[in-house]
């Protein structure tokens, strides 16, 4: 398989995290053992740019197109919005990289594009600003699949609904059109012409760790769908369990033996967050405000008390419970879990200073990472019950 995507380095504060990947780079990894000797093609300062010894480690074959940028991504938390160095609107446009092949997985670039002539096509343009279009640039394919969130496909297609965004993606032209929507914590949609829309769930993991899933799921669809040609929603639920295992383990390549494993996310998700915690410092209403900031950027309705200057909830349906536990005490989290009953009780804990037992017949569970509490309290309970959660340690990796 070939792959056009960038090699860009990464870094995240908490966890810490420090790697040159990219979405070329990571997608490349990612299926280094399903697709032996996979090309990445992708602009750096040379061939022993930092991060290719591991990739030709790996497998990887490199053709690399000279730029002299380097660019980076620095992330605080895994689900907050990266700064990137150079700033995109300032970054040097290089001449494009041409790909010719059977199987081809396109990225966006920062530095440039990829043009791409492909019998098959995987395209993930990785923004929502203004994605390209996939033939803008004179690229080809004879079957396309364009691999996007909600909000890339809206834009792309100037459409607001999202059945009519990708009915307008597949409308006839000159090449068969699927289009892969990943959803979050709804996951997938497959829509292929002259068939009804498909859902993939989303699978559980113990952790979440979000900077490259959307890499590693355009990567194992490709691989899938292109190479092994399976149809497409059985390639994006492969994928789909994949990803859960790269949040899980942060490993690369996808450990396949983990595939079978993987518990779906069905059943009826919580209408609803509620968010407690403490306003006492700057540094916990900000916590607390960016979990709030963060849950409404996943589709979910918050209810904050401390935040919303408005009295305790009484009664709130169908609600999953979240308790950002710094500065409060025993006492105080097993007051707010005992207001109502809740779908999840989730209490981030990053400091492990509670033991689950100190809230033993509320069934509530301990979370030390800000990302993974998030998620995990919109999940639905069904994929949270019955289940003994080992307390992971936090990552560094540099």
């Amino acid at each position: 398989m070939h792959i056009a995507g960038g090699l860009y380095h990464e870094l995240c504060e908490t966890p810490k995290w420090s790697a040159r990947f990219g979405s070329g780079g990571r997608a490349a990894a990612a299926v280094s053992s399903l697709s032996p000797g996979s090309t990445l093609h992708t602009y750096t300062r040379s061939d022993n740019s930092p991060g290719s010894d591991k990739l030709a480690g790996l497998g990887v074959q490199l053709r690399c197109s000279h730029s002299d940028i380097v660019i980076a991504f620095a992330y605080f938390h895994p689900l907050s919005q990266p700064h990137i160095e150079p700033q995109p609107g300032s970054i040097p446009q290089q001449p494009p990289i041409h790909v010719s092949g059977d199987v081809v997985l396109r990225f966006g670039f920062l530095e440039g594009t990829a043009v791409v002539q492909a019998a098959q096509a995987i395209y993930d343009p990785q923004t929502a600003l203004r994605p390209e279009p996939f033939g803008a640039n004179g690229s080809t394919a004879k079957r396309l699949a364009l691999v996007m969130n909600e909000l890339e496909l809206y834009r792309y297609t100037g459409c607001t609904d999202l059945a009519t965004a990708a009915a307008k993606a597949m409308a006839p032209g000159d090449q068969e059109t699927v289009v892969v929507v990943k959803r979050g914590v709804r996951g997938v949609t497959v829509y292929e012409p002259n068939a009804a829309p498909m859902d993939v769930p989303a699978y559980y993991s113990s952790r979440v760790f979000k900077i490259g899933t959307g890499d590693v799921f355009s990567a194992v669809f490709a691989h899938h769908w292109g190479e092994a040609g399976l149809p497409a929603t059985a390639a994006a639920d492969l994928a789909s369990r994949s990803v859960s295992a790269y949040c899980e383990t942060m490993n690369l390549p996808v450990e396949t033996e983990l595939l079978t494993s993987r518990e779906p996310l069905t059943g009826r998700a919580p209408s609803r967050i509620v968010l407690h915690g403490s306003t006492g410092t700057i540094g916990r209403r900000y916590t607390l405000e960016e979990a709030r900031f963060q849950l409404k950027g996943l589709g979910m309705e918050v209810l904050s008390p401390q935040l919303d200057d408005s009295p305790a909830p009484t009664i709130v349906e169908d609600a999953s419970l979240l308790i950002v536990a710094d500065g409060l005490s025993k006492k105080d989290i097993r007051e707010i879990c005992d207001i109502q009953t809740y779908v999840n009780i989730i209490i981030l804990d990053e400091d492990d200073r509670f033991d689950t037992a100190d809230f033993s017949g509320f069934d509530a569970k301990l979370v030390n990472e800000f990302a993974s509490a998030l998620y995990q309290s919109g999940w639905p309970p069904v994929c949270l019950g019955a289940r003994t959660h080992k307390r992971l340690p936090l990552i560094s990796r540099t």
